[in-house]
């Protein structure tokens, strides 16, 4: 043994050091003293095989990593206690392991490493947060000086850690040897140049787009379905219909009072200036003369509204029951018969107009139900026809020759020709001087705040292959592989392409391509490390996985469930003397 201390320390000065502390061990920690402020040493949290973790040594555990500062529900919700549990799981079928194998570590390694390190190991279960403390944890065991305090470390252990020394000394021992297994594991993982270089591929290997997406939610709220384009529509979709009816037949029954009305709305939050709120205040009163002039209130909803979701849709807010819009909302709408239209209405989003356009409760009829539910189906039918549309003339328009940035301009009605002159009228003559100058450069109006539905013109960032470039409900890695299929001189798809219920028209921004004169010995060296970091943990991870698997088959795994607890739960009554939480096997949890 002191061969390899030799070897270690490289003097004869240090052998001699390592030799006193682990007398100073023995001498000041063995004996009768050394149980030290134990608690709950006897009742057990985990057994492993033959090994028994108590509860005791969990709590010292969960003191080491800091879990306890957490607040409660922040514990439960990184699932804190499982990490340690599974963690005790795995040391003790890793150290199992290293007995069969042949390993030894005895209690001077221990004393030892504290001395050399000052850390002490600790072990969370493999798919615990990689954030968390774990494996070598510092242990503050060094004087002023520098040098190895024997008393500090021995009140750490029992006064903050609560162990014993025997007991602090038998855990770290079971973490050495498990940590023995690891290493053996791992030693003969190896990392191929070709891997490195398939790497390295992936990583240099970038594309970025420019993109529209036509989302059928979008077209949906411009459909306004006459009721002979419905009534045509549900004569040839009898089926859909029915089914539909009879899935929401209980969404048409025994209702308490309902309103459907239309609202226009003009923002004015009431944290806005004065002036702000004045100017919305006679935009909506003069809104309201034209309504009362007979101008139809969906045709104005549409143009002037500032609710998104409504405006497009004429200002039909459907049926709603009462309670489910804001207090000053609701009381108007509910106060109005049918097809009246109220004075303006502020609440917390502006000022209001609305219009009532039906009431109902009990059970609505099933023909006006079908109607209803046929309406819905319409526009979602129609809608995604709109968008696929939309996109396959959009990609038509690209491939013709009109730029990306010319489309967004007509989707947003930006580029619309200049008004032609009347045939007889002169066109006036422009200006000289810095007339002209002010005349053929006006200053540029606000942009109109767009629907964040519409299509319109996005970019992504750069992406690799593995990358997701666009984030939706859906799964991207068809626009992906698209991507990777077009080149700077063929930079458009043939075909718009469909993710989830969207049609995205997209080009080849741009594109970098790994060359080797980039695959310097240095990329080489940190893509190898990183790649055989990666591949260690996924073959220990596997090895760790297996050893469980089989110990849940032979049922050498006993758990307490009462250590998975955190403290805020009801406890559960004990029968027998013993806990309900208490299990035979952790393959019974699972």
């Amino acid at each position: 043994m002191f061969e390899s201390i030799a070897n270690k320390f490289q003097t004869i000065v240090l052998i001699g050091l390592v030799t006193l502390l682990s007398a100073v061990f023995v001498l000041q920690f063995g004996g009768p003293q050394a149980d030290g402020c134990t608690s709950g040493g006897a009742a057990y949290a985990v057994q492993v095989h033959d090994e028994t973790v108590s509860t005791g040594d969990f709590r010292a555990a969960y003191l080491l990593g800091g879990f306890n500062r957490y607040p409660i529900e922040r514990q439960r919700s990184m699932r804190l206690r499982e990490a340690v549990r599974d963690g005790f799981i795995e040391r003790g079928l890793l150290a199992h392991e290293a007995r069969e194998m042949g390993f030894v570590v005895e209690e001077d390694d221990v004393w030892k490493k504290l001395a050399e390190d000052g850390t002490i190991r600790l072990t969370l279960g493999h798919d615990a947060s990689p954030y968390l403390p774990q494996g070598e944890i510092p242990f503050d065991v060094k004087d002023d000086d520098g040098n190895f305090d024997a008393e500090q470390a021995k009140r750490l252990i029992q006064n903050y850690l609560r162990r014993s020394i025997s007991e602090f000394a038998a855990g770290q021992i079971e973490e050495q040897l498990a940590q023995r297994v690891r290493e053996t594991v791992v030693s003969s993982v190896q990392i191929s140049p070709t891997e490195v270089w398939d790497a390295f591929q992936r990583e240099k290997d970038k594309a970025q787009l420019d993109y529209i997406r036509f989302a059928p939610a979008y077209y949906r709220n411009t459909l306004e379905p006459t009721a002979q384009e419905l009534r045509l529509w549900m004569a040839e979709n009898t089926e859909a219909v029915d089914r539909e009816y009879e899935t929401n037949r209980h969404r048409y029954t025994d209702l308490d009072p309902q309103v459907r009305a239309r609202h226009i709305l003009i923002k004015a939050g009431r944290d806005a200036s004065e002036d702000v709120r004045t100017s919305a205040r006679v935009r909506t009163e003069g809104l309201l003369a034209r309504i009362r002039a007979g101008e139809s209130f969906a045709d104005l909803a549409r143009e002037f509204s500032e609710d998104p979701g409504s405006g497009a849709r004429g200002g039909d807010l459907g049926y709603n029951p009462r309670g489910r819009m804001v207090g000053e909302f609701d009381e108007a709408q509910f106060a109005l018969d049918v097809d009246a239209v109220s004075e303006i209405i502020e609440t917390q989003f502006g000022f209001h107009i609305i219009k009532v356009v039906g009431k109902r409760e009990g059970d609505v009829p099933e023909a006006e139900a079908k109607a209803e539910l046929a309406d819905r189906l319409y526009r979602e039918a129609r809608s995604s026809e709109m968008a696929e549309r939309a996109a396959r003339e959009a990609l038509t328009s690209l491939r013709g020759g009109t730029s990306m940035q010319d489309l967004d301009d007509r989707l947003a009605g930006r580029n619309q020709p200049a008004p032609v002159p009347e045939e007889g009228v002169e066109a006036p003559e422009a200006p000289e001087g810095e007339a002209a100058e002010e005349v053929a450069a006006p200053e540029p109006e606000e942009a109109e705040e767009r629907d964040p539905l519409a299509p319109q013109l996005r970019e992504t960032r750069e992406f690799g292959r593995g990358d997701t470039p666009i984030q939706g409900p859906f799964d991207a890695g068809p626009l992906v592989r698209a991507a990777f299929d077009l080149s700077m001189e063929a930079s458009l798809p043939d075909e718009p392409i469909q993710l989830g219920q969207e049609w995205v028209v997209f080009q080849l921004k741009s594109r970098s391509v790994p060359n080797r004169e980039d695959f310097t010995p240095e990329e080489q060296a940190r893509l190898s490390q990183g790649l055989l970091g990666q591949k260690r943990r996924e073959v220990l991870t596997a090895y760790i996985i297996g050893l469980r698997t089989q110990a849940e088959r032979d049922r050498v795994i006993r758990i307490d469930r009462t250590i998975e607890r955190y403290g805020d739960e009801v406890e559960e009554e004990e029968e027998d003397g013993e806990s309900e939480a208490s299990e035979e096997s952790e393959s019974d949890d699972s």
